[in-house]
């Protein structure tokens, strides 16, 4: 390999981290079901990979009704979660990513908590392995309009609790189909570029209700200098099936109100990746816009991201 060579799958590997980075912790955010559109629309080579290691926290200050409206008392709660992301391109189309997270959550307050749980009630941190995720993405086209579909699934890794604030997923097995397209905007500058998302989970079903759900991405991404770049986005799910919260009625749903809450919500994330030699730092923020029947609330992103060829 020439130092030409060897320049150009550095910088190929550079750029499919900073994509990896942003894609591993947008799944994080949207509790393992999407993924960030840019950084799945445009693959990286052959042969060239990532590892990143990124820190996510989530402070959840509250919830809204069904109808939109803030829920009285709060019932504030807070998350950390450590995302170990693999993310490696087979051939110049086909690329796949395997997702290990491991998650502390615990209530805040106030006291009694709503269920009245003893996972809640002793404001202690509970934490384990999360939800093992593997994606496989086969790029159509990579010029300077980029389509790429994929196909991704989430399984517990084990049998874990999901009642309650202080938990650290929903224990549901899922499969998700999505397609992510991006454009450069070279017309405008070379340096922008936009995306979008949609994925659709096939959710594993609970009491014999289906909670599938659709969320959706558009963005932006900016080069403002050689080593920094920036990114806003906009995000979106839609919950097909489960229940609002006041069609919860028997006990034996109630039980099961994680899993069957139906979760519409709106989000806005803005982010910065600064790229080194060997390796990218990324961070961002996001905002829990509106929404029925959802958490109130914010999480900030920040990791690493190190490109290798093989």
């Amino acid at each position: 390999m020439t130092p030409l060579d060897t320049r150009s799958s550095l910088k190929a590997a550079s750029t499919v981290a900073r994509a990896t980075a942003t894609a591993a912790f947008t799944c994080v955010v949207l509790c393992l079901t999407a993924s960030s559109a840019s950084g799945q629309a445009w693959v990286a080579p052959a042969r060239i990979g990532a590892v990143t290691f990124a820190f996510q926290t989530i402070d959840n200050t509250g919830h809204r009704s069904h109808d939109g409206s803030l829920f009285p008392g709060a019932y504030d709660s807070v998350s950390r979660t450590f995302l170990l992301n693999f993310d490696y391109a087979v051939t110049d189309r086909f690329s796949f990513a395997l997702d290990l997270p491991y998650v502390g959550s615990k209530y805040l307050g106030p006291e009694p908590s709503f269920f009245g749980l003893p996972l809640d009630e002793c404001f202690c941190w509970n934490h384990g392995w999360q939800d093992l995720g593997f994606t496989a993405r086969y790029n159509i086209t990579n010029e300077a309009f980029a389509l790429t579909p994929s196909v991704s699934a989430g399984v517990p890794s084990h049998n874990y609790d999901f009642f309650g604030e202080a938990v650290l997923g929903r224990n549901l097995n899922e499969i998700r189909i999505a397609l992510d397209a991006g454009q450069r905007l070279d017309a405008i500058s070379s340096r922008l570029s936009v995306y979008g998302r949609y994925s659709y989970a096939f959710v594993e079903k609970v009491l014999d209700l289906g909670n599938n759900r659709s969320n959706m991405a558009i963005g932006s991404d900016v080069l403002i200098t050689r080593r920094l770049s920036g990114r806003v986005g906009f995000s979106w799910q839609r919950s097909h099936g489960g229940l609002r919260s006041t069609e919860f009625t028997e006990d034996i749903e109630i039980a099961q109100y994680d899993r069957l809450i139906r979760d519409n919500h709106f989000h806005i994330s803005g982010g910065v990746t600064v790229s080194l030699p060997r390796v990218d730092v990324f961070a961002s923020y996001v905002s829990y816009v509106s929404g029925t029947d959802t958490h109130v609330g914010h999480a900030i992103n920040a990791g690493v991201s190190m490109p290798f060829e093989r």
